[in-house]
């Protein structure tokens, strides 16, 4: 049953980067494990895509991402890397991060996100910028958990 939840996560993934004849393109692959939660650095989402364009020039087929899914797994960062980087933008005494900074921080600091990845990446840990002003940065980590 979970490799069936995971499988359409996989699915929905894949077809929101509106594959062409049923091949996701090569540049597309970055966005499509990020908006699967994949915590990848920048140089590693472009060592992928090297791989895949080696491998796959016509673009990947639904199968051959769900292996690039399991690849990228394996490249993440760790949770205590990411945990570090939270604690920086949290109020020590709230232990809470402002939206806005931490939008801020995903699209100007370190492996800089391009909008539509940070909407991906809110939507996996159930943030409507619209109504939150902040999030608890131990519950923001444990629901990203939850969506890999």
């Amino acid at each position: 049953m979970a490799a069936l939840k995971e499988d359409e996560l996989l699915l929905e993934a894949f077809n929101m980067q509106n594959p062409v004849n049923r091949k996701l393109k090569v540049s597309k692959l970055g966005d499509a494990l990020r908006s699967i939660g994949k915590r990848l650095a920048n140089d590693d989402i472009d060592e992928l895509k090297k791989q895949a364009t080696g491998e796959f020039n016509g673009g990947l087929t639904f199968d051959d991402f769900k292996k690039y899914a399991e690849k990228a797994s394996k490249l993440e960062k760790t949770e205590e890397e990411i945990e570090k980087g939270f604690k920086v933008f949290a109020n020590r005494e709230s232990g809470k991060i402002e939206i806005s900074k931490l939008k801020y921080a995903l699209m100007n600091l370190g492996d800089k996100l391009e909008d539509k990845q940070v909407e991906a990446f809110f939507k996996a840990a159930g943030i409507d910028e619209s109504k939150d002003k902040h999030v608890d940065y131990k519950r923001f980590m444990s629901t990203l958990k939850l969506a890999e």
